[in-house]
Parts: structure tokens; sequence; C-alpha cells
């Protein structure tokens, strides 16, 4: 993403009679008003006011990013910090480790309930305030984990760990609003992938940071840099974060923030205070109608068919993750890899790599892939196109992984045969999400927001609930085809998207109630494009 040098672009040549007054020609959208920068339209057309994100500078577009990403990566690593310590928690709460995991469940069913009530929340006291309260909620559920070291504290770490992914789960929801607030279409892909991989990243820098720490020491310790990261994250969203909340329709009325730093700080995070806000006020019933649209949006085809995608690929991912510490820490007599838990600490680092290839793939793909297929159709564009992206990851990588997990569990081979299994899985999840999301959003320009929450939700129902059933699903066809199985599972689940993407421009006219909109049709590759964006 590059700094924004935009131009008018030149009315194009063309041997039509001139428009006749007040038609559609001379309308702001229009080509000969667009603007364009290095043979990419700018899609949407900035206004010519400096209160429009998409007018920042681009360094403070990446700095309100930065912030969002750190928060994100906060939030996610807080849920999952006591993935690892298995075995001193059984014998504390005298349950077995199975049921150790059963916490990671409990983090998973925070994530998925906590979205539906941040939407109408940031209508009524904007998204930057809702961000900042929900990490402070995040930062208690984590002091309270570690002082649950009784014998009969099953129940309530188990509820600390829920309202930690309550709490922490907040930015999915909200932040990609901001993104599409601030970038243009051909930015929005490598934004994506910067932001959410900060969500992976967290998740797994959960139990990787707390193995590490609390591998020779008692399980509690584990938690108290999260409260530190967290304590941090706060500040810096109270310093940076700011409201991108812009209405561009013609005759639209938008506050102006204070020009004066702490005003506009205690007017962004005091909205309770009266007559304190940067944002428009809503009434009881557009709260009330904010509060059920994600509902509506649910029922969508589109949605339905990329929560199924994200539910089947992501949610293996989330069980491989909560279940991979009982393998490797299983006595090597009773089938597992013997690890300790600084050597499953250093296990999970197979991540990082994921995370590390799945950043640069998306930064080199997410958007030029999709711009390409743009200028081979005449440089308009299909949010379908965004799709693409995902064949080699997520109909290759992700079941071959799988099936590598599947084989070494089931024939005790080397961990690094596991270990690759693993990195692969890692790439999958950490390209999918961003796509998706990201694809979701530009369907439901106006209801970003609303639209995520289902997508977040339905994803996590599977992560959550397989360690329920992992046992007797095993005990039906063996270690091996139980992750076999998940990989033919990810490749029917990508059927869905192959559906979206032959025949995505008539199910997005299923969309109930009216709410879908999209770009599609927009002209975003003008003749002049190199697509080096």
């Amino acid at each position: 993403m590059s700094e924004e040098k935009t131009e008018l672009a030149i009315e194009p040549t063309s041997t039509a009679a001139p428009p006749s007054p007040g038609s559609t020609s001379d309308a702001p959208d229009s080509p000969k008003f667009q603007k364009v920068e290095d043979g990419i339209v700018l899609i949407p057309r900035p206004l010519d006011d400096p209160r429009d994100p998409l007018n920042w500078p681009f360094r403070k577009k990446c700095v309100i990013t930065g912030v969002l990403s750190l928060a994100l990566f906060a939030g996610y690593a807080a849920p999952f910090c006591g993935q690892l310590n298995l075995v001193q928690q059984s014998v504390l709460y005298h349950k077995t480790t199975v049921q150790i995991t059963y916490f990671n469940s409990a983090s998973s069913a925070g994530l998925a309930a906590g979205g539906w009530f941040y939407s109408p929340l940031a209508l009524k006291f904007g998204r930057s305030a809702v961000i900042f309260y929900s990490l402070l909620g995040c930062l208690a559920a984590q002091i309270w984990a570690p002082m649950m070291t009784g014998a009969g504290d099953y129940w309530s770490y188990f509820g600390s760990r829920f309202l930690a992914g309550f709490f922490g789960m907040v930015v999915s929801v909200l932040g990609p609003r901001y993104l599409v607030d601030m970038f243009f279409l051909h930015q929005r892909g490598r934004a994506f992938t910067i932001f959410q991989a900060a969500l992976n990243i967290g998740a797994s820098a959960g139990p990787t940071f707390s193995g590490f720490i609390a591998a020779n020491l008692y399980w509690p310790v584990e938690y108290w840099w999260s409260v530190a990261i967290l304590a941090f994250t706060a500040i810096i969203v109270f310093l940076f974060l700011e409201e991108t909340t812009f209405d561009r329709r013609e005759g639209a009325v938008n506050a102006t923030p204070t020009e004066n730093w702490f005003s506009n700080r205690i007017q962004t995070f005091f909205p309770f205070l009266p007559g304190n806000t940067v944002i428009k006020p809503a009434t009881l019933g557009e709260i009330a109608t904010v509060a059920i649209m994600p509902f509506k949006i649910a029922i969508s085809p589109v949605i339905l068919m990329i929560a199924g995608f994200d539910a089947i690929s992501f949610g293996f991912y989330v069980a491989l993750n909560a279940l991979t510490p009982v393998w490797l820490q299983k006595p090597v007599k009773a089938g597992g890899y013997g690890f300790t838990i600084t050597d499953n600490a250093a296990f999970t680092m197979v991540h990082w790599f994921g995370f590390l290839f799945g950043i640069v793939y998306g930064q080199l793909v997410s958007d030029r892939l999709p711009l390409w297929l743009a200028s081979r159709k005449g440089g308009v564009w299909k949010p379908e196109y965004r799709l693409h992206a995902l064949w080699f990851t997520n109909l290759f990588l992700m079941p071959l992984g799988l099936g590598l997990v599947g084989c070494a569990l089931q024939y005790h081979l080397h961990y690094m045969v596991f270990a690759l299994g693993q990195f692969f899985v890692t790439i999958g999840s950490m390209v999918s999400i961003p796509v998706t999301v990201n694809y979701v959003a530009e369907c439901f320009r106006s209801h970003t927001i609303e639209a995520t929450i289902p997508v977040n939700s339905m994803r996590l129902f599977l992560g959550l609930s397989i360690n329920f059933y992992a046992n007797a699903w095993i005990a039906k066809v063996n270690i091996g085809w139980f992750y076999g199985m998940m990989a033919f599972f990810c490749v029917f689940a990508f059927g869905f998207l192959v559906v979206l993407m032959a025949w995505g421009h008539i199910i997005r006219q299923w969309t109930p109630f009216g709410l879908g909109e999209d770009e599609e049709g927009e002209h975003v590759v003008d003749g002049k494009s190199n697509l080096a964006v």
C-alpha cells in the first residue's frame, strides 16, 4: 500500500454524442469525476473533505491499523494463555486432560457470543469507546483466572475463560469497519491480511508465551504477561485510536471533531457524559434495528456459504490447536510423543512460520490477483475475485496438512511430520480468514460490522464443540481417519467457494431485506495500469 497520490482522471475519449444536461454522466461518480492512482480507480471516490478517512495521510491510517492489530492480538491471546498446562490443572481440579481442554471451548464460546452485543453498543457509544472498555473487561478476566487456584475453582476458572473470549474478540467484529472506511478497494486485501494476521498470531502467542513462562513454574504465572500487554494496549488505544465514522451520502451532516487532543480523547472515550460524543446520536429504534440486523444477515445465502466454509476450515484449525497438547504431552507408550511443556511451547513455533508464509502470500496475492482478474474482464470488479486467492492454500495445503497430522499420529511418525502438517493447516487458516472477511465486508458495504458478526460466530462453533466428542469420533474411526475425515471435509467446504466464484452474482441477489450492497460493476482498472499496486 503506497502513499495516496491521487489525480483527476482525464475524461475518456468517446465518439458518442455529448450528454444532455442533468444526465447521469455528470454525476460525481461518473468516470470523468473519478480519481485514479497509478492506473487504479479509487473506489470509493474520496470526497473533498479532510474529515473523510479516505483522505487521511497514509501514515495515520497505518497507525490506526497498527493499534487495531495490537488490540486484536492482545484480545485473542488472552483466552488461550492456559492451553498447554494440562497436567498441573488436571491434578488441581481432579479432571482428565481432555476435560481441561474444555477451557479452550469456553474461550471459543466467548469469542462466538461476544460479537452479537457490540454492534448496537458501537452505534450508541462509538466503536473506539466499546473497544477500549472491552479491553478493560478482558484485562479483568485475565486477572481473575490466575486467582482460581482452589480445587473447587474449576467452573470459576471456566467462567474467566468465557469472559476473556467474550471481551477479547471485540476488535475482530468492529475492526473491519475501520479498514473499509480508511482504505480503497484495491488496498483492502493487504490491509485485511495484516489485520487478521494479528488474530492468528494472538491465538498462537497465548499458549506459546505462556508455555515458555510457566514451563518450570506453577501455572498461574503464565497469565501475567497477558495482563501487562492488555494494560499497555488499552493505553495505546486511548492515545491513538480515532473514529472513522463518516457519511458520504449527499447532504449528510458529519460531526467535526475538536482539534484539541485532550478534548478529543474525552469525547471519544467518555461518550456517556452529557453532550460528549464524536458520533451522531442514535435513537432507541435505530439501536434496536442494528441489534436485529445480524440475525437478518445471518440467513443470507452468501453468509451461510462463507460461514460454512469458515466453520470447517477455521474450526478444524482451532480443534487441531486445542487437541495437539494432548497428543504431544501423552507418554510415548500411550501413543503420544512425551513432550514437556517447554517442548510443546517450542513446537508451537511451527505456527509462527505458517503465519509468516501466510502474511507474505497475502501481501503478494490478495489484491494483485483479483485486480488481474478484473483487468481480464475489461477492468470491471466482482467481489468473488477475492476468493480465487484460496485455491492453493485451502484446496491443497490445508487438506494435505490434516492428512499428514493423521498419518503422523496413526503410525507414530517423527514429530516433524506432525509439525509439517500443522504448518500447512496454519497457512490455510491464516490466508482464508482475511480473504473471507474482506469478501463479506464488500458484499455488505453499508453493514460491515453486522455481516462479520454471524461469520465470526459460526466459524467458531465447530472448533468449540469438537473437544466434547473427539474421543467418541476417534473410537469410531481411529486417530488417523479422525484427521483424514477433516481433510475431506475441507475439500467439500471449498466447494462452497467454487459455487460463489461461479454464481456469486446471482446468489448475492438472494440476500433478504435488501441489505446487500457491493461494488460489483465498478471500473477499478484502467488501460494504463500495470497492476504493480
